[in-house]
């Protein structure tokens, strides 16, 4: 047996490690951003609902944490499990400086989320959330004005950038472009189906074959 450590074998391609299917936002493989062309948020006391919707894995969290770094503000995030979790107390103005985050708000019971939307329109708070449903119905009663951005998969030319996004978030200036053919994209597109959480694994399983 070969005494190469499995992370000498990354630094022999040009990495310090695997950077594909990192499951904790703020893990160096989340840093890599890769913009949709979405418009920035507006500014604090808005009075403005922004939204992002889109399936598992399409990338609202990314986005929302994006936003957040550049405009901080409270977050909130909403568990599956357990569902006695979900009546946690969300932030509320007095915290926000003006804005405040949240996720998985469709998780969030019915009379929590409509007290909480209404106390916030009231006070002009901007609110930036990532959902799986349209809520904007239930924003604009409470007296927002809503902001809606729909996820769609990544297209081929997004997803290679992603791609090599998070291979320069390791590499030591070696051409990772080289690191996955345009064949290999082609087929990790098609596999995936342009759902970007889908394709990190795939990548990751690829990168990692190929370093034994």
């Amino acid at each position: 047996m070969s005494d190469t450590t499995f992370g000498d074998r990354y630094h022999a391609v040009g990495l310090e490690r695997n950077p594909f299917v990192a499951p904790q936002l703020g893990s160096p493989a989340c840093s890599a951003f890769v913009s949709r062309g979405l418009s920035d948020p507006p500014p604090p006391w808005s009075q403005t609902l922004v939204q992002v919707i889109g399936e598992s894995g399409y990338g609202k969290s990314s986005q929302v944490e994006h936003w957040r770094n550049t405009m901080p503000g409270p977050y909130h995030y909403i568990p599956r499990r357990p569902y006695r979790n979900r009546w946690h107390r969300p932030p509320q103005t007095e915290r926000s400086n003006g804005v405040i985050y949240g996720d998985e708000i469709d998780r969030m019971p019915t009379p929590l989320r409509r007290s909480w939307f209404t106390r916030l329109a009231a006070q002009d708070v901007t609110l930036i959330i990532g959902t799986h449903v349209d809520l904007a119905r239930l924003g604009e009663r409470s007296g927002f004005d809503v902001i809606t951005h729909q996820l769609e998969p990544f297209d081929r030319a997004t997803l290679e950038r992603a791609i090599h996004a998070r291979l320069n978030t390791v590499s030591f200036g070696s051409a990772v472009s080289d690191l996955f053919s345009a064949t290999d994209i082609d087929r990790i597109h098609a596999e995936s189906n342009g759902n970007p959480e889908e394709a990190d694994v795939i990548c990751h399983r690829l990168l990692a074959r190929r370093v034994h």
